[in-house]
């Protein structure tokens, strides 16, 4: 029987080769599972902002497949456009609501993370050897900017949304306004009591210009001098009439044009007000955590004082004893 030993040596080898370099692998694997877990933060903030982002992308679709739809007269009964208005901003108010509740979570958050991390002014003997604090430090300081980033992008296209949604209505207002300016049962003439046209019968449709003119001089050889008088004072007053009105109809869609380029104008200025307000009160935060931290400083420089009076005092006492009792020995 041949001898396999050697044979067996060497598979043995092999697997035990194969054995540690799997070992070797999972800790590495377990080393970086690690340092990612190091540097990772545990909430929802992203998953939250990425639904949002949805909701309002969604929205986005809505307002542009129902934008003909709501600015023609047939498609939509003002009903539904009503109700239509009404849903829409609920939403965005409730858009604009979660926004705010992220914003107030991440600014204490990050507060937070500045006094932990950031804040720091010595590091500690092991954070110089393994540069643990730089790491940590820099990774807080990149997620705070993504972090506001997102924030931002969000506040940017939530305020698109809302000005096109505020440009649709605006819209809608104006032609309701010129529509209602517009009076569709007014009379085309001013009927007279004292006219007596008897003598006039309602002709036969007219054809051709001869005919017309025809038709005209028969009519104007039956009437009177006076009845002549009559309809040429009754047709001025009813084109100094409709040219009031026609005035009228022009001052009005002159003031609907102004009131809408107002509207737009107080729409840009509220949307860049929020942002300053936004950005002050970014500014606020900071200026609230400068302060916590000057106060802590000088808390700890009153301290400092106090310890080196107290020394001080303590010296000062020693000495004198010292003096006092090399005196009596001399």
């Amino acid at each position: 029987m041949p001898d396999i030993t050697p044979l067996f040596r060497k598979y043995v080898n092999v697997i035990e080769e194969a054995r540690d370099n799997s070992l070797e692998k999972a800790e590495i694997q377990d080393r970086d599972n690690l340092a990612m877990k190091k540097f990772s933060i545990k909430d929802t903030f992203v998953k939250e902002c990425s639904e949002l982002l949805k909701h309002i992308i969604e929205l986005r679709k809505v307002l542009y497949s129902l934008k003909q739809a709501y600015e023609s007269e047939a498609d939509l009964t003002e009903k539904e456009k009503d109700e239509f208005d009404t849903e829409t901003r609920l939403l965005l108010q409730q858009y604009f609501e979660k926004l705010k509740f992220l914003e107030r979570y991440e600014n204490q958050r990050q507060q937070v993370v500045k006094e932990k991390y950031l804040s720091k002014k010595t590091p500690s003997f092991f954070s110089l050897v393994d540069g643990t604090d730089d790491e940590m430090s820099l990774f807080h300081s990149t997620n705070n900017k993504y972090r506001s980033g997102v924030l931002q992008s969000l506040s940017i296209l939530l305020s698109s949304v809302s000005s096109d949604l505020s440009k649709m209505q605006q819209e809608r207002l104006s032609r309701q306004k010129e529509l209602e300016s517009i009076d569709f049962n007014a009379q085309l003439y001013v009927p007279t009591q004292d006219m007596t046209l008897g003598s006039v019968s309602q002709s036969p449709a007219i054809e051709t210009t001869q005919d017309e003119v025809k038709q005209y001089n028969e009519t104007m050889s039956k009437l009177s001098q006076e009845q002549l008088q009559i309809l040429e004072t009754e047709h001025d007053e009813l084109l100094n009439h409709k040219t009031k009105e026609l005035e009228k109809v022009e001052k009005l869609s002159k003031t609907i044009m102004e009131i809408s380029s107002l509207q737009n104008e107080i729409g840009a200025h509220l949307q860049a007000q929020t942002q300053n307000i936004f950005t002050l009160l970014d500014d606020h935060d900071d200026v609230q955590m400068d302060i916590q931290q000057g106060n802590k400083q000088l808390r700890r420089a009153q301290e400092r004082e106090g310890k080196s009076a107290r020394l001080i005092v303590y010296l000062s006492m020693i000495f004198g004893l010292l003096i006092l009792f090399l005196d009596y020995i001399n």
